[in-house]
């Protein structure tokens, strides 16, 4: 009798553990997913833990320059671009998509010809963090192939759409052996509320090692803003030439930093 009411109880244990199985795998697959999605989203803070984990450059040990940054392009305003920094003595890194060097490539020839440092930004305009890890390293590759192929020069430089990293891009940037850039000082010439006057405060006054996020395209952001950029350009120009700072590329401040 006592063995029978051992094995009733441990049956009532087992069946007690089948019914409850489901909840639990159901919360540990809930529990995984968190942890999945929060790795996925990590890199994309600059808060602790992300920046610590994830570093990314955001400015430079420099002693007298600023950086110039230009995303998204290259594009129809780029040749009055050029020529504003050509006439300030100015060079810029432009962060360029694969599609627009596509349309044309003889633009990004002319960056380079300029003397400009040219860094990947992506193949389609798209938030990694909406990707898939695959779309994400497909999307990349396949920007490298075309940049370089039209600059007919490695590049060393990559900064991801919305300046949002996701782990795999994160991830692909090393395997590639990019430095990963974002910036100090934005612009938000993209911005439908943008003017010359706004872009100008948004970069403010500059120190030493910062780097500045401008748009030479309007393709991906509110149409007509690159004109409102090139207008804030010159007031930018002659306000890092009053602080007695050089414009350089990001790969220039690099080279030079003091450590």
């Amino acid at each position: 009798m006592r063995n029978t009411a051992r094995a009733l109880v441990a049956a009532s244990a087992v069946l007690a553990a089948a019914h409850a199985a489901p909840r639990n795998i159901g919360r540990a697959l809930i529990a995984a997913s968190a942890v999945l999605a929060a790795a996925h989203a990590a890199p994309a803070t600059r808060r602790w833990p992300g920046s610590w984990f994830f570093p990314r450059i955001l400015r430079v040990r420099a002693n007298n320059g600023v950086a110039l940054t230009f995303d998204d392009g290259p594009d129809r305003g780029l040749d009055a671009f050029l020529a504003l920094m050509e006439e300030a003595r100015a060079q810029a890194t432009f962060f360029v998509a694969g599609e627009q060097v596509e349309r044309d490539p003889s633009k990004l020839r002319e960056i380079v010809s300029c003397g400009h440092e040219v860094g990947v930004h992506c193949y389609q305009h798209r938030n990694h963090l909406l990707l898939t890890p695959a779309e994400v390293a497909e999307d990349m590759r396949r920007a490298r192939n075309v940049i370089e192929e039209a600059a007919g020069r490695p590049t060393r430089l990559f900064r991801p759409p919305y300046g949002n990293f996701s782990l795999a891009s994160w991830l692909e940037a090393g395997r590639q052996g990019w430095e990963r850039v974002l910036w100090t000082r934005n612009g938000q010439d993209y911005a439908a509320w943008a003017t010359p006057q706004s872009i100008v405060d948004n970069i403010g006054w500059p120190v030493a090692g910062d780097i500045f996020l401008l748009h030479d395209s309007d393709r991906y952001g509110t149409p007509g803003s690159w004109h409102i950029t090139l207008k804030a350009l010159p007031i930018i120009l002659e306000r890092i030439d009053t602080l007695g700072l050089q414009a350089c590329s990001v790969g220039e401040l690099l080279s030079a930093e003091e450590y």
